[in-house]
């Protein structure tokens, strides 16, 4: 499961930028994703396990693309 301080680490990582803002996990979660507010413009979605990995590349296909 996903939670605040694996959002806080992958945030620091990847992003060190906004590793200052505070993490704040949205509720209710949903089924397939986990959803955090990162400071208060920014959203952070995680898959709620590994079996959704694999639809991360799906949903980056059918997004819209500037």
């Amino acid at each position: 499961m996903v939670d605040e301080a694996t959002v806080v680490a992958l945030v620091a990582d990847q992003f060190p930028q906004w590793a200052g803002l505070p993490i704040t996990r949205v509720k209710p979660g949903g089924g397939d994703n986990r959803t955090f507010r990162l400071g208060e413009g920014l959203l952070v979605r995680m898959p709620a396990a590994a079996h959704y990995i694999a639809q991360v590349e799906k949903e980056e296909a059918w997004r819209p693309h500037p």
